[in-house]
């Protein structure tokens, strides 16, 4: 049996009332990016859309990509018939019979009311079929035959897969994400991305070109990210933060918190020339001596744009499992020298906002940030 189409619903979206359109229109754009080059087109049929497929359509390849899409709550391969009753009737069983399952209970629903029948009626002539149908019509069944009537067709299913949910990436904006080579920012970009943020990456190397660090893992991370959503990441060399830092001495204790900071100032002029509003970080509170409270309020003192931490309240199990669960767990645990894993030694906890900036003035960091900026590569994969 060939399917019509894969069903997809969005959930949360409903809730956005006369925002709801624009959110829609996100994800139908979001979707015929994710799906270019598949034999398919997107319908909008008022309370979910319709992937149509045509001749040659791989189900299988479309459904894996739609399965990385943000902002649908779930999605099924369906058949469409005609609004008739016993079209609909003839639906349900060679729906069933691709199946493969003895037993099914019935849950129809009508959402388009320009039709004589309702959903009692249709659960009623499957009843009076019951004989010839062809599977066994068990209300205890664990397997479900869903029809549902709308403006389009009948759409008959019998297996959901569900989605990301979430938001359609974009319709929060766009932020620049911290990227390391570690666990924790790759998922951070993930949880940002499923509340509607658009990223732009930001990592800064250790190597004495910018192309060394594109070849190096972290375009394999950005890659793998991009699977969810396409997007473009700045290479900044750390060498001239370093070379800055050591020109005022003696504040070993504070070098990551500093780093942090530099981090921040030089994201939030990333976003200011991307039209960004939020920097996202991979931080928790309390995993390292940069992530305490005092530490990150003093490392983001002065920064003017959101700071969003979608990981704060993680655990480093839950960041792993999830980690794990989006694809780039094997990745972050790869051998690589990251920057943002200084250790200083006896390093400070408790860090004071006007002691971080008085050494960031001492050592010029601020000049810094702009030859950071200019010897900077955004490029995309």
């Amino acid at each position: 049996m060939r399917y019509s189409c894969i069903e997809v619903h969005y959930g949360e979206l409903w809730l956005r009332g006369k925002n709801r359109p624009r959110f829609i229109d996100a994800l139908i754009g979001n979707i015929a990016k994710a799906l270019g080059g598949e034999k398919c087109s997107i319908e909008n049929i008022g309370d979910r859309l319709a992937i149509m497929l045509n001749k040659g359509a791989n189900i299988e390849s479309i459904k894996t990509k739609l399965g990385r899409v943000f902002g649908i709550s779930w999605y099924a391969s369906s058949l469409i018939v005609e609004n008739d009753i016993d079209k609909i009737i003839e639906g349900a069983k060679r729906v069933a019979k691709e199946s493969g399952r003895a037993a099914f209970r019935v849950q129809a629903n009508r959402s388009y009311k320009g039709v004589s029948f309702n959903s009692i009626d249709i659960v009623g002539a499957m009843l009076k079929e019951k004989s010839s149908m062809g599977f066994l019509m068990d209300k205890k069944a664990s397997s479900v035959i869903y029809v549902s009537v709308t403006r389009k067709g009948t759409f008959i299913h019998v297996s959901k897969e569900p989605g990301l949910g979430g938001l359609p990436v974009g319709v929060s904006g766009k932020a620049v994400v911290l990227i390391s080579g570690g666990i924790d920012s790759p998922v951070a970009a993930y949880m940002a991305m499923k509340r509607g943020l658009e990223p732009i990456y930001l990592h800064i190397h250790p190597f004495p070109n910018n192309m060394e660090a594109k070849s190096s893992k972290i375009g394999s991370i950005v890659k793998m990210l991009n699977r969810y959503h396409p997007a473009q990441i700045y290479y900044a060399p750390y060498s001239i933060f370093q070379a800055y830092l050591l020109t005022a001495k003696g504040y070993a204790r504070y070098e990551n918190i500093v780093f942090k900071r530099f981090m921040l100032r030089l994201a939030e002029k990333i976003a200011l020339r991307e039209h960004a509003n939020a920097i996202v970080t991979g931080e928790s509170i309390g995993q390292v001596s940069s992530q305490t409270i005092e530490n990150m309020l003093a490392s983001s003192y002065g920064i003017k744009k959101l700071v969003v931490r979608p990981l704060i309240a993680f655990d480093k199990n839950e960041i792993i499992e999830r980690a794990k669960g989006i694809g780039t767990y094997e990745l972050s645990i790869q051998k690589y020298k990251d920057v943002c894993s200084i250790n200083a030694r006896n390093p400070k906890t408790k860090a004071k906002p006007e002691v971080i900036e008085s050494i960031y003035s001492k050592a010029s960091l601020e000049r810094a940030e702009d030859e950071t900026l200019k010897r900077s590569l955004l490029t995309g994969y």
